[in-house]
């Protein structure tokens, strides 16, 4: 049987990620960030594409735009259990630079494109899974933005007033059955090694997990415009089953099941506004509202793998893996709310944001999944030159044309406060499922960077 940890190992294998978890916590395209993240009605760049698709029709002119982000995470966990042989420590959460390119583009009959690709290094893609235990996570930081993150959307201005929208996600779904053959110590003298080789095979196969993003942008008046959009859940879903011969004296079969969730970004439903009471002032505010309680179903385990015997009347019926008790996973919601001021060719931004908790305190349960209320103040500022408008005297270089082009600099600053948060539980008994913890955390989250834009 100690041979079958080795090979279990291999079945946890990420595959390629087109996802928006990353975009989910932190926010896209700086301009949205620094007003708090009420991206909603916000109309103006390619992050209308996460936010609500409806919004690309407000892009002022076809553009293209390259953004660099820090993210450093000042989490603090402290153990106040005493009598527990260990410590708790909590996972790595890793700091990560995120790099973003994203465009919108005009289309003729009043049509907008949008596309969005975001990645981090290091750890552009990773997915490091186990089964339940007791190690506490910071469950929407670090790794679970580890990945890739695509975004296609349309937006078609129906009516000078009205704009439609439709996105789309995608993250791979992985199957990989794997057989094994392990002669363990079975000895055969015509092999170099004395023993005879270990049969293995191993098979994958890709799905796709294809999750829609819907969404209207309603102008009643040209200073105000009312949006709504709603994002399906997109998740990688990992499918696995193990059949394992092991040889000893006789032949032991050991078929194992083994599936799991990992970078799940749940169903979402946000309204919002944004408006200009005075010129040059902009004010805007969204809430979002997150299914992440989907994930209390008793066949979810998330983030943890499950597995489990496929023949437990055989020998691989003594394998027991844990099972999350209680990992309290519920709905949520956000409220953001931001203002920009501009004057000439200069803007300065503002925002605020406030996050309930997606998981409940961890009293009652034998996983320690650490969230919690989250405060976030934001900030930023534009830089504009030139214009995309069509010049009555056109500028030419030798016997070229020249477009005219817009470029626009940013700089943002987003910080996260995780409110401190105490959890106190005493065990039952030594033997209890759910084990004596007292422990607080809490902490900031720090993100900062630039980006570039050109439209033409």
């Amino acid at each position: 049987m100690r041979h079958l940890l080795p090979a279990l190992s291999l079945l946890v294998v990420p595959a390629a990620a087109l996802a928006n978890t990353p975009d989910d916590v932190f926010g896209v395209t700086p301009r949205t960030i620094a007003m708090g993240g009420a991206g909603t009605a916000l109309a103006e760049d390619h992050g209308a594409v996460h936010y609500n698709p409806a919004a690309l029709t407000g892009c002022p002119s076809s553009q293209v735009a390259l953004d660099v982000s820090r993210i450093s995470h000042h989490l603090s966990f402290t153990d106040e259990n005493t009598a527990a042989p260990e410590p708790l420590v909590p996972r790595r959460a890793r700091d990560q630079t995120r790099f973003t390119l994203g465009t919108c583009l005009a289309l003729p009959f009043d049509l907008h494109f949008g596309f969005m690709l975001n990645l981090g290094i290091p750890g552009a893609i990773s997915l490091d899974q186990e089964t339940a235990n007791k190690t506490p996570s910071f469950v929407m930081y670090g790794e679970a933005n580890e990945q890739v993150s695509i975004a296609l959307g349309l937006g078609w201005k129906v009516t000078p007033t009205l704009s439609l929208g439709a996105g789309l996600a995608v993250l791979f779904a992985t199957n990989l059955p794997l057989t094994a053959d392990f002669p363990i110590l079975e000895p055969d003298p015509a092999e170099p090694s004395g023993y005879r080789p270990v049969a293995f095979g191993l098979g994958v196969s890709m799905d796709a997990v294809v999750a829609p993003r819907l969404g209207l942008l309603w102008s009643p008046t040209p200073k105000l415009k009312l949006g709504a959009a709603y994002r399906g859940p997109v998740y990688h879903d990992l499918d696995v089953d193990a059949q394992i011969i092991a040889k000893l004296i006789v032949e032991i079969p050991v078929p194992v099941h083994v599936d799991s969730l990992g970078w799940f970004s749940p169903r979402q439903l946000s309204a919002g506004f944004s408006a200009e009471p005075a010129d040059g002032l902009t004010v805007a505010g969204d809430v979002t509202y997150y299914r992440w309680g989907e994930l209390r179903t008793q066949e979810s385990s998330y983030p943890f793998l499950n597995m489990y015997s496929l023949d437990p009347e055989g020998a691989s019926g003594a394998l027991v893996f844990p099972r999350p008790i209680n990992s309290g996973w519920k709905n949520n919601l956000a409220v953001r709310a931001g203002l920009e001021k501009t004057s000439g060719s200069i803007a300065v931004r503002g925002g605020l944001g406030y996050r309930t908790a997606a998981v409940n305190s961890a009293e009652d349960s034998n996983v320690n999944l650490l969230d919690a209320p989250v405060v976030t103040a934001s900030a930023g500022f534009t830089w504009k030159t030139g214009d995309t408008t069509k010049s009555k005297s056109p500028r030419t270089w030798w016997r070229y044309t020249l477009p005219d082009v817009r470029f626009q600099a940013d700089l943002f600053v987003r910080i996260d406060h995780l409110i401190e948060q105490r959890v106190d539980h005493d065990a039952a008994s030594v033997t209890a499922e759910v084990p004596t913890k007292h422990y607080t955390f809490g902490g900031n989250v720090l993100q900062f960077g630039a980006q570039a834009t050109l439209g033409w």
